[in-house]
């Protein structure tokens, strides 16, 4: 009896009962699972990616990367007291064009994207999802948020340098306008080819507890002190590269000059 006890009592205590997975695919093939529990969330990739995983901490509103591969916790946190002055804006508009299709068994509207008065695709959007009750939460924190806010500006820069105006205009509406209108269940590029999709939601997951503990042993470091890192070595790389152009002969540094030009260098 007082085995059977115990064995009740650890598996209540390893289980969180009427958590929230909403498991999704993307173009491609790739998979990936928000996890819900309280104020915690979890995102993951496809099963077995060994990138990482991200936990969100709503409440204090915090990010944490979490890296095995390099036994490393890395941290966001919105402490910024003003805007990001790197931030790159687009003339952004989304517009509700009618009732879409059921996805995962929950009505959706639809609404098209523009960015720039460019066509970006167009999203199907479930307010009956939302109000699912982690989920209701999970969107009112997120809405809340800026994500501008979590990023060093050398980290914003670099990112917009890869985005297209509709990448951009999904960053700049993505966590505060959608939170509003529900919770995103498809969306379709502009040809109408699938980008993303929720395949399906479970209100009733049984998460263990330990899906949401930062491992104990690992590093932790901030994106500000990675940045910082990456900037020191970077340094070092081209002081060593001076010392070695300075050994060359003056045809040999202007061939090395060349080629730094075509890749980007000065």
């Amino acid at each position: 009896m007082r085995l059977l006890l115990t064995t009740v009592l650890v598996s209540f205590s390893l289980t969180a009962f009427g958590g929230t997975v909403i498991e999704s695919r993307e173009a491609g093939g790739g998979s990936s699972k928000i996890s819900i529990d309280g104020n915690w969330v979890r995102f993951d990739r496809a099963e077995g990616d060994k990138s990482g995983y991200l936990l969100v901490n709503s409440k204090a509103k915090k990010f944490y990367m979490i890296v095995p591969a390099e036994r490393t916790i890395i941290e966001f946190s919105a402490d910024k007291k003003g805007k990001n002055t790197a931030v790159r804006k687009v003339n952004a508009q989304i517009e509700e064009v009618g009732a879409g299709p059921k996805v995962v068994g929950y009505a959706t509207r639809k609404y098209e994207l523009t960015a720039n008065g460019e066509k970006c695709g167009s999203m199907l959007v479930s307010k009956q999802a939302a109000k699912i009750g982690d989920i209701e939460k999970l969107l009112s924190a997120t809405g809340s948020l800026d994500p501008e806010a979590f990023m060093p500006e050398e980290m914003l820069r670099g990112l917009q340098g890869m985005a297209d105006s509709c990448d951009m205009a999904e960053m700049q509406l993505g966590e505060q306008e959608l939170a509003k209108l529900g919770l995103p269940m498809k969306s379709l590029d502009s040809e109408g080819k699938m980008k993303h999709e929720v395949v399906s939601i479970d209100e009733k997951a049984k998460l263990k507890s330990e899906l949401f503990e930062l491992p104990k042993d690992y590093t932790r470091t901030t994106v500000k002190q990675m940045m910082e890192g990456m900037r020191k070595e970077m340094e070092g790389s081209m002081d060593k590269l001076n010392e070695m152009m300075k050994e060359m002969s003056p045809e040999e540094r202007a061939k090395m000059k060349q080629m730094m030009k075509q890749f980007g260098g000065n």
